[in-house]
């Protein structure tokens, strides 16, 4: 809450006297129109002071004179509320005053705090725009931080991912270029390594390419007009000779049959490909992968499940971070980049959707909201 400007002595005591200062300069122009209004109003010619006097004492109840007086005491009470205004005028200059301090401080480079202070309704609408500025900046800064974080964090994990293979990479072909190898099998031996750590080096560079391309500010969606449950049930049929291997079955499941809404297909296809993709790879154990879509009142619901082994409860809330794996030994096993869900989920909310997901024992499910958008 804010609080009220408290004057020192020194301005209290300056504002009472120039209230009451200007009070009393207004008292002793009234009293010097008085005595001119009379004797204006008396017709008599006057030598002196004590002839004005006699007038003044003898002129009581004189019309004119009462008249005179009526119209001053309106007059005093317009004075008295000019001689307010002038006091409420020299507190508001003090109240400007402590403001323009605060902001020589902010201006400072103290930008942690705000004006927090109640003054006079003109100046009040300046200052909370003062301190909604000052706000939005600090937020800017704190998102600057981050962004900053986030950049060094990625620099860090493409670095260690890319290390990895190209390490391996080196020293195969070292050995092959330094003769270090003992038949022509050896050869294709650590060529072959080398191959399949070059693909590992590929899927990251172009998984890296996907993630910068939707996070980029240009970045924009091709809308068309489409039926998500004809896209799930061509997912179904592309990956079943995968889930043939893996002995999964896909189920497809809708409602209504048919859902058209507005969408981006190529990205929508390649957030779905990855989803499925992390489904296969990660969902040890599981004979079922579902494809669902439900159309709601303003919103289309997909979710994405399969019954293998579960992911751990404290591993929920950073699955669509970048880079972060569940389990780090099998992930490498597995030759994920630990990008997928993340580009996923940028991909859900370049269409103004959002992703959850959720595990236990029974199913693993991915469940996205897509907003019903029309067409540009």
């Amino acid at each position: 809450m804010n609080k009220k400007i408290k004057l020192t002595s020194k301005e209290k005591g300056v504002l009472l006297a120039e209230g009451i200062g200007t009070f009393l300069l207004f008292q002793i122009v009234n009293a010097i129109l008085i005595v001119i209004s009379e004797l204006f109003f008396s017709h008599q010619n006057f030598s002196d002071i004590s002839s004005v006097l006699k007038v003044l004492s003898s002129d009581l109840t004189h019309s004119t004179f009462w008249g005179i007086w009526f119209f001053l005491a309106i007059v005093i009470i317009i004075e008295l509320a000019v001689s307010i205004n002038v006091a409420v005028k020299t507190y508001q200059q003090y109240e400007v005053h402590k403001v323009e301090k605060l902001l020589e401080t902010i201006a400072g480079g103290q930008l942690d705090q705000s004006i927090d202070l109640t003054v006079n309704k003109k100046l009040q609408g300046i200052v909370n725009s003062i301190n909604l500025l000052i706000s939005n900046t600090n937020q800017h800064i704190e998102e600057q931080k981050r962004s900053e974080k986030s950049k060094d964090e990625l620099i860090t994990n493409v670095s260690h991912d890319i290390r990895t293979p190209l390490t391996s990479i080196i020293g195969y072909l070292g050995l092959i270029e330094s003769n270090n190898y003992q038949d022509i099998e050896q050869i294709l031996k650590y060529t072959h390594v080398a191959y399949k750590k070059s693909l590992e080096m590929q899927n990251l560079v172009n998984s890296l390419f996907e993630y910068a391309n939707v996070q980029h500010a240009t970045s924009k969606l091709n809308l068309t007009h489409f039926d998500m449950v004809q896209m799930l049930e061509q997912l179904s049929a592309d990956f079943e000779l995968e889930a043939n291997k893996r002995n999964i079955k896909i189920i497809v499941d809708s409602k209504p049959k048919k859902i058209m809404m507005n969408g981006d297909t190529e990205k929508l296809g390649r957030t779905f490909n990855n989803l499925i993709t992390n489904a296969f790879k990660y969902g040890a154990g599981a004979t079922e992968l579902y494809l669902s879509a439900t159309k709601k009142k303003n919103e289309v619901v997909v979710t994405v499940a399969n019954n293998g082994r579960p992911i751990p409860k404290e591993s929920l809330p950073n699955l669509f971070e970048r880079f972060y794996r569940v389990e780090d030994s099998r992930s490498k096993k597995t030759g994920g980049t630990g990008l997928g869900l993340a580009i996923a989920k940028s991909m859900i909310e370049m269409h103004g959707g959002t992703i959850t997901a959720t595990s236990d024992k029974k199913l693993t499910s991915f469940t996205i909201h897509f907003p019903l958008i029309s067409e540009e």
